[in-house]
């Protein structure tokens, strides 16, 4: 007797083959997929019914920063300066152990709610060192699968000095790497977790630290990753210090190749790219956060022609969402707008850098990522019986295009429903929530007048409300 079944989905493996079966099962024991046919006649524990429902890959969220989800909307209509300090800064400096801890478990919440079995998290938020374990512990306990980005400050945050108040984040050169060797001997390939190394950016970290880092990476063989381009600005830093663009001086240091792990990459050059294609380096794009702060749009249509792994992320707050087929649509949308070709990205692609892709990027892709005989059975189920889809015709293009977060019903990690019928079992929703209320509040209190008068805001009488309040601080 095995132990689940899925019963008569419409199933995209995402295989090599990219093989789509209707009216499939799908057979899980032991964690694994054993079994996926039609009319398969086993005998399980338990049984789900997916008629008129598709069944994929759980999705992969390749970079995001879940210290920030207690503290959406709080900032927005900014650039990414003035949301770092008018915003970011101010409360983040301040969060506690409890903090962490609660910001995760909203996080994986409505990961799990929307169908995201596969988190990467870049944790440099060091204002205490146990605030990443407790993070890595609530997504254990929570089920789900996890790579953590041990994240190296020593230098600014976001390009600030040091010597500002609000930069209890930074840590010594030596205390991060004996923090990260700790880390990753505690929780590297511990149950559903592995870990990365994750220099913040050229701005963020010494160069010391940067090669340190490189040097550590490749000792533990795992990925380094780290913000690469994501605003214009880095360009010039670069230039200006290391005659070299933001990229270029990473390839320079060591960190481009199969290991090396880019976020963002929007103000690339065309020689960049081929760097990237020809060294194997992977991408990850957050086609919302980098939208909404007005960084710019990534060339992902170019790194597909190219051949290059692309993974998708949400970012931290900037994104406000962890609904994936959200940051997979945008991504499609603003690449078709943007090139005037409406065949620059396709459903198919966005479907593989939601699944395939992004667990290739994360060095996963052995294990997860698609639905097939003996790999680890990350699997969802998305209801199509609804308005904005109904089920039948084409099933991937309705998926991308017109399905919801909300509209995935089962989730299941290594074999273990997590979700079922929308009600999620690995925690206890009334408590996260309420949790994440009072840590947002403690936060908010904590952070300062500004904050508490950035939600205070009146309706502007022209432009964005934030100003208003900064202009009394000036």
């Amino acid at each position: 007797m095995i132990d689940l079944l899925i019963k008569n989905g419409a199933v995209i493996t995402m295989d090599a083959k990219r093989t789509v079966i209707e009216n499939c099962d799908v057979a899980i024991d032991k964690g694994k997929i054993v079994s996926i046919g039609v009319g398969l006649r086993l005998d399980a524990k338990k049984t789900l019914q997916a008629n008129g429902c598709v069944v994929c890959p759980g999705f992969v969220n390749g970079h995001s920063h879940v210290y920030q989800s207690l503290i959406e909307g709080i900032g927005y209509d900014m650039h990414f300066d003035p949301w770092n300090w008018r915003f970011l800064f101010p409360v983040v400096s301040k969060v506690t152990q409890e903090n962490a801890q609660a910001g995760a478990a909203l996080a994986a919440l409505e990961m799990i709610k929307n169908g995201v079995t596969t988190i990467s998290d870049h944790w440099y938020l060091h204002t205490d060192m146990e605030n990443i374990n407790r993070v890595t512990e609530v997504f254990d306990q929570a089920g789900m699968r996890s790579q953590m980005v041990f994240g190296l400050l020593d230098q600014t945050f976001a390009g600030e000095r040091i010597d500002s108040e609000y930069m209890t984040m930074i840590q010594s050169e030596d205390l991060l790497l004996k923090e990260a060797v700790r880390f990753f001997k505690k929780w590297h390939g511990t149950k559903r977790t592995t870990v990365a190394l994750g220099p913040g950016s050229t701005e963020d970290i010494s160069e010391s630290l940067m090669i340190k880092t490189v040097q550590l990476a490749k000792e533990l063989n795992i990925n380094v990753s780290t913000h690469v381009a994501g605003w214009i600005e880095i360009n010039s830093y670069t230039m200006r210090r290391f005659a070299e663009r933001d990229l270029e001086h990473f390839q320079t240091l060591g960190l481009t190749g199969p290991h090396g792990v880019m976020f963002h990459a929007v103000w690339v050059s065309d020689r960049e790219i081929d760097i990237i294609a020809k060294t194997g380096t992977k991408v990850v794009h957050c086609p919302i956060a980098n939208s909404y702060l007005g960084y710019g749009i990534a060339p992902i249509s170019q790194m597909l022609s190219r051949g290059i792994t692309v993974g998708l992320g949400t970012d931290g707050a900037a994104s406000y969402t962890y609904d994936m087929l959200e940051v997979g649509r945008t991504a499609g949308i603003l690449q078709k707008a943007t090139k005037l070709d409406a065949e620059s990205v396709t459903a198919e692609q966005i479907m593989e850098m939601l699944t395939i892709q992004g667990a290739k990027v994360l060095g996963l892709d052995e294990e997860v990522g698609s639905l097939e005989t003996g790999k680890k059975a990350d699997v969802i189920v998305v209801e199509f019986n609804a308005p904005h889809l109904l089920p039948g015709g084409r099933w991937l293009p309705k998926l991308i295009y017109s399905a919801r977060g909300s509209d995935v019903l089962h989730t299941i990690i290594e074999g273990q429903v997590i979700m079922e019928n929308r009600k999620v079992l690995s925690m206890d929703e009334n408590k996260v929530m309420a949790d994440a209320i009072a840590n947002r509040e403690d936060l908010v209190l904590r952070a300062g007048q500004e904050t508490r008068d950035l939600l205070a805001a009146p309706w502007p009488e022209s432009g964005p409300a934030w100003r208003s309040i900064a202009k009394k601080l000036i």
